[in-house]
């Protein structure tokens, strides 16, 4: 297909005035042939009058295309392509206004670029497996290929014999067809976007189900490893009960599928109901798998798992905040894996990677976690470790600032209000702002709009103070003091001693420089300036503060805070802001 150019590409978006209600889908596949045929109808409905409608569709050959409404006949429609806008237009008979039917009869190609309805092979055996984010269903059939577009489906496949078909619902009936095939009908889905569509034809194997509570989970897999699903599905059962408890609601589809795909260009995705993987993030040899290919395993499950409800059920408007449903669900793999196997000390590896989030971000050429998408095709263009980590480690700041059963109260709420509608990334702000009677979204947005971080110095003053003073970090040591200026409204929890162990304090503290209390009459004898590590900044002690702490390290913070306190004390050195020495007093 010709490049086209990034204006060409764009800036088209449907007319937010048509929308659809539900799709019916029959589609045919040849694996043997690499093509495939569909019949889809669409109900729509159309708030002011139209005399045209246009929806997408890539690589689709349209043969035929009609329009009806009321019980009426269908009338046919002329059908314009629109190649550079990846779409159609369906100019109708007349305007309409209210609700209608298109029906388009088509066909296409398996592709070979693992994206859309693409074919695969393993074993010399034929496959063909979908994968639609970020704006690829329009290459499976004609839609309305975006994510606020969501609708019911009705899928219905026409599969030979001997082929596994799998798809987002449980299967409702089998029928008999000719030629040695059958149709497999599946249950209607809930409200879903299109990208969220899942398809998966070919001589798959599926293990025997696990249950938790009312929902099955199989692997799906190419013959002969069925002995490589024992871990996933464990892993996959305690990931679910555990989401289930966190967001107050129970799974929101009637099945679970995993799905070990033998081409597939992710790691894993998100489908409602029948999630993706690349087959070495699934499939586990018991004998020969490390802890560490364990550990990437079961967060990338957990991580996906998170998206049944953090995107599938309730799902971003547009793309501008595909940051925040991956940063979340980032976030919640940790937390689902640490709960799980608190041996493993999830927390102590996410430090590394919050560690290469600043790294990054303390570059003079670094960007925003927020990027203004204006086409599908610049969705994914900024996706590094500052929108995963950086994003992750901002949702943790401030579940850290508002305290976790506060934050997931809030998490709930933006649950109930959203459930299979789409939301915005202030929609969460504001049900956090609700749940704890804090400031969140200006914080929020600020983290997310700037880039960089600041380093936070805190120093000791009269009647149990600290002062605060923030700048930005970089490390660079040539950069201008002019463009380290800078301060964000921090999420400050410090942690101190005291007679009776430790105890952690929260502020929000706004400006270059500000004095916060402590809620105690006398100093106390030691303080750290980010508790558990859960603000994404880097913390300069006072002299005494730091030796202080040195003296009885092991007993006052955790593995992960004296990670974070040599990650930052090296990270001063390099950039030309402490003495190699006080690193190595950290180090010994």
């Amino acid at each position: 297909m010709a490049k086209r150019s990034p204006k060409a590409a764009s800036r088209f978006r449907l007319d937010p005035a048509v929308r659809p209600a539900q799709y019916d889908l029959h589609l045919e596949p040849d694996l043997a042939a690499g093509t495939f045929r569909g019949r889809v109808a669409v109900e729509i409905e159309i708030e002011r009058p139209r005399d045209a409608i246009t929806l997408h569709a890539a690589d689709l050959e349209v043969e035929h295309a009609t329009v009806s409404r009321d019980g009426d006949a269908p009338r046919p429609v002329r059908v314009r392509r629109r190649a550079a806008d990846e779409a159609l237009t369906l100019a109708l008979p007349k305007k309409l206004r209210g609700r209608a039917t298109l029906a388009l009869s088509y066909r296409g190609v398996l592709g070979t670029h693992l994206r859309g309805f693409y074919a695969a092979r393993a074993d010399g055996r034929r496959y063909a497996f979908t994968q639609l984010e970020a704006a690829d269903a329009r290459r499976l059939l004609p839609c309305f290929d975006e994510p606020s577009f969501k609708a019911r489906y009705r899928i219905a496949v026409t599969a030979h014999d001997g082929e596994a078909v799998v798809s987002n619902s449980p299967i409702e009936r089998e029928e008999p067809a000719e030629g040695g095939r059958r149709v497999v009908r599946f249950a209607p889905t809930p409200r879903l976007s299109t990208y969220l569509l899942a398809l998966a034809v070919g001589p798959l194997e599926a293990s025997a189900p696990l249950r938790v509570g009312s929902t099955e989970i199989r692997t799906w897999h190419v013959p002969g490893k069925g002995h490589l699903t024992a871990f996933g599905l464990e892993a996959a059962a305690q990931a679910l009960a555990r989401l289930e408890a966190y967001f107050g609601l129970p799974y929101p589809y009637g099945k679970l599928d995993l799905v070990a795909v033998p081409d597939f260009e992710a790691g894993a995705m998100e489908n409602a109901g029948a999630v993706f993987f690349r087959e070495t993030l699934l499939l586990l040899d018991p004998a020969a798998a490390s802890l560490a290919e364990r550990k990437r395993a079961a967060e990338v499950i957990a991580h996906e798992l998170a998206h049944m409800w953090y995107g599938d059920l309730v799902t971003m408007a547009w793309w501008d905040d595909l940051w925040l449903n991956e940063a979340f669900a980032t976030w919640m793999a940790y937390k689902v894996v640490d709960d799980w196997k608190p041996e493993w000390r999830m927390w102590q590896g996410y430090e590394h990677d919050r560690a290469g989030a600043l790294a990054l971000d303390a570059l003079a050429n670094t960007h925003p976690v927020y990027a203004r998408v204006r086409s599908v095709a610049e969705a994914t263009e900024n996706f590094d470790a500052i929108t995963y980590e950086k994003g992750a480690a901002v949702v943790r700041m401030i579940e850290h600032y508002l305290g976790a059963e506060v934050f997931r109260a809030g998490v709930r709420i933006y649950m109930q209000r959203h459930r299979e509608q789409n939301a915005v990334a202030r929609d969460l702000w504001r049900a956090l702002e609700e749940a704890s009677g804090r400031e969140v979204e200006r914080v929020a947005q600020a983290w997310i709009e700037k880039p960089g971080f600041p380093l936070v110095s805190i120093r000791r003053v009269a009647r149990a103070g600290l002062r605060v003073r923030q700048e930005r970090f970089f490390s660079d040591p040539a950069v201008s003091a002019a463009r380290r200026r800078s301060a964000w409204p921090l999420p400050l929890v410090v942690k101190r001693g005291g007679d009776a162990g430790s105890a952690v304090d929260r502020f929000l503290v706004d400006g270059a420089s500000r004095t916060v209390r402590l809620p105690v009459r006398k100093s106390p004898p030691w303080i750290y300036g980010n508790a558990e590590a859960g603000g994404f900044y880097r913390v300069s002690h006072e002299p005494a503060d730091h030796a202080a702490l040195l003296g009885r390290l092991g007993e006052v913070l955790t593995s992960v805070e004296r990670q974070a306190l040599v990650g930052d004390r090296w990270a001063m050195v390099r950039a030309g802001r402490a003495a190699i020495e006080s690193f190595l007093d950290v180090v010994d």
